[in-house]
């Protein structure tokens, strides 16, 4: 079985050498980005996961729109994407052409800016070795194409169904062909060493390991990337540690939420920014732009889908949470906060109203989701005031730096104070109001908002 395997995919690399200049209308010399960069050991980079189907901004994006979405990800801290796609082809291919093409616009500006892909294995799907190889005849030799050990990296997810054998012969192939690469893939587990520690064992291939952390708790997602951790240095593998929001699981059917805000992103970055995982120098943000698991930090307001069921927020708080963590990362000092900032998040319906988006049995509303969140980051200590609803003030005294409250929520408008020496620095209101009865079938997205002083 394998050789057969093995004769397809040369059949295919053959057919794919000859349409070389079928494939790709540029060529790159040089060498790309590779980390660590040469005289910088310390040299630490942060790459976002793209959904390369939908865009950001539209579904078909413009060479602008990747421009602009290119300089809103490198203000937040992100140095590159992750690009996701199942297949290499029809449109997929085309966002990653028009985002070259942008990319080459930009000039000196995104100079720096790297990518790298990510072949989805989702539900056993196996990678078409045709279309691995169109990517790396494209983009092989591109200066932006990021380098693991030297080598361009192929990145895959949830790859353990498919095997480790396929991917060795990938690898394998490719390196005959004169494109030999780095692989590094996630392989789903438990936060468990030595279930973890089989799978490192067994999978010869992968030259490193990255976590995909959304899971039951921020707690469990700092577990699953110690354990990692652990198993790169022992193995002498890269960790591409993991960073994301939560994904809370009801009656064994996974529904998506961002539980507990901003808070999983302390959770989750402190052990990276107070040295317990000391040697990482790559991060793998979940995600840039996945709408519809809701773990998006894209600070620009999404485009809602036309068969949409529910709405879908702009999370730009978690992008200036995140940022604020990743600048600490990477400088290894805590940032000085120059301006009073609360980041809200609050959804747009009460969860305990409404119907649950698809049948489940004996379903029950999570009460711990009827809550506003406010993450501070403040120049000096201060008080914060939250009037949700009719509900009464709630006042909480925030220390300098960063600090993260709850307040009940309810029906209506959404307040925020924010006072320091009897002086208001930030009296305002959110930009949506909690509505009751629900406008949405169902609804558990976060609507987030930045408010300066």
């Amino acid at each position: 079985m394998l050789n057969k395997n093995r004769r397809m995919m040369l059949k295919a690399l053959a057919v794919g050498a000859i349409n070389i200049f079928h494939l790709s209308n540029r060529s790159y010399a040089g060498v790309s980005k590779m980390i660590p960069v040469a005289g910088d050991k310390n040299k630490k980079l942060v790459f976002a996961h793209y959904m390369t189907g939908k865009g950001t901004r539209r579904r078909k994006q413009t060479v602008e729109d990747w421009k602009n979405d290119i300089l809103d990800a490198m203000s937040y801290g992100i140095d590159g994407w992750q690009f996701n796609f199942g297949h290499f082809r029809g449109r997929f291919q085309r966002n990653v052409e028009t985002f070259i093409e942008a990319l080459e616009d930009l000039g000196e500006p995104a100079s720096d800016f790297l990518f790298f892909p990510s072949f989805d294995c989702n539900r056993k799907r196996k990678p078409d070795i045709k279309e691995i190889n169109t990517w790396f005849l494209n983009y092989y030799n591109h200066p932006n194409h990021f380098r693991l050990n030297n080598l361009p990296l192929l990145t895959v997810w949830q790859a353990r169904r498919v095997g480790n054998d396929y991917f060795q012969n990938v690898k394998e192939i490719l390196s005959k062909s004169g494109m030999p690469i780095s692989f590094v893939p996630w392989l789903a587990t438990k936060a468990n060493y030595r279930q973890m520690k089989r799978l490192f064992d067994d999978w010869s291939s992968m030259d490193g390991f990255f976590p995909w952390v959304p899971g039951k708790s921020a707690d469990l997602a700092v577990r699953y990337n110690e354990i990692a951790a652990k198993l790169c240095r022992e193995q002498n593998k890269t960790l591409i540690g993991g960073q994301g929001f939560n994904m809370l699981h009801i009656n064994k059917a996974p529904i998506y939420v961002n539980k507990h805000a901003a808070e999983a992103i302390s959770t989750q970055m402190n052990p990276f920014v107070n040295g317990d995982i000391s040697d990482c120098r790559i991060l793998n943000i979940a995600t840039w732009n996945d709408f519809g698991e809701d773990h998006h930090i894209t600070p620009f307001p999404p485009y809602i889908p036309k068969r949409g069921k529910h709405p879908v927020w702009c999370h730009i708080g978690y992008a200036t949470i995140l940022k604020y963590y990743l600048d600490w990362w990477k400088s290894e000092a805590k940032p000085i906060i120059d301006e009073d900032t609360l980041c809200v998040f609050h959804l747009s319906q009460m969860a305990m109203e409404g119907d649950p988006p698809f049948p489940i049995h004996k379903y029950k509303p999570d009460r711990a989701l009827d809550i506003v969140y406010v993450s501070a980051l403040l120049t000096a200590p201060a008080t914060i005031t939250v009037i949700s609803g009719s509900n009464k003030p709630i006042h909480f005294d925030a220390p300098e730096g960063i600090s993260h409250w709850r307040a009940p929520s309810a029906p209506g408008r959404q307040h925020f104070q924010l006072a320091r020496d009897k002086k208001i620095i930030i009296n305002r209101y959110s930009g949506r109001e909690i509505s009751s009865p629900p406008v949405y079938p169902w609804s558990w997205s976060h609507y987030s908002e930045v408010i300066r002083a």
